[in-house]
């Protein structure tokens, strides 16, 4: 699987200047950048017609895009994602935690979109702070699991994305403003930099680790936290 990320432009200026830069990637990734603020009342209305132009260009590129944006619901903001595949959209995902005092709600909930180029699921900006997120996803039966993240503050986010990729046995890539990664099973960067346009070829592979616990004496199952 071919993924390319642009991680300091818009999905316009991306497809009316740059799709020489593009060439014929499997999946096509922006991060937040790529649409900006985007109304449900204004697209419902026909007066914008953002989610179609990532629909447009998944056709174009005969291909999967998948682009972050905030999204305004009559009032409510949302750190959301949108996938489209060959000319359809498949879905919006919302980020499913919200965290400490902030205009952005939690949104719905994790899913895994079967595209033509194999099953992707989608982690939405501080969601991967939280290890359940990938396991759903991988649980789900992910090939491969994006992340779109706002601004990088701070090596937390690397540091998710590699644990991830490793416990949960499935490649995991990260799309930020300036920045884009992706970690293989074994919790290894492939890929890390800061291009504004960066393109890698990814091997689906999945690992699931046996585990053991103890169980004799004081234990609580692993998963009653959650």
């Amino acid at each position: 699987m071919e993924i390319c990320f642009v991680t300091a432009d818009t999905l316009d200026n991306v497809w009316q200047e740059k799709m020489s830069a593009i060439g014929k990637s499997d999946v096509l990734v922006f991060g937040f950048n790529g649409l900006g603020l985007v109304s449900y009342k204004k697209e419902l209305g026909g007066e914008t017609e953002y989610f179609q132009d990532v629909a447009r260009l998944s056709r174009q590129l005969s291909g999967v895009v998948v682009c972050g944006c905030d999204t305004d619901t009559y009032g409510v903001f949302r750190h959301s994602a949108v996938i489209a595949d060959k000319g359809k959209i498949l879905g919006v995902s919302d980020m499913a935690h919200a965290i400490d005092d902030s205009e952005f709600v939690a949104g719905g909930n994790f899913r895994v979109y079967d595209t033509s180029k194999g099953k992707i699921g989608l982690i939405i900006a501080e969601d991967l702070f939280f290890p359940e997120s990938g396991r759903v996803l991988a649980l789900c039966d992910a090939d491969i699991i994006i992340c779109l993240f706002k601004k990088l503050d701070g090596p937390m986010p690397q540091v998710m994305l590699r644990a991830g990729a490793f416990a949960n046995g499935v490649s995991m890539a990260l799309c930020a403003k300036n920045y884009a990664a992706v970690a293989d099973i074994r919790g290894n960067m492939v890929l890390s930099g800061g291009g504004k346009i960066m393109k890698t070829k990814i091997k689906i592979e999945k690992d699931f680790h046996l585990i053991s616990l103890r169980q004799r004496g004081l234990y609580r199952d692993f998963n009653s936290g959650y």
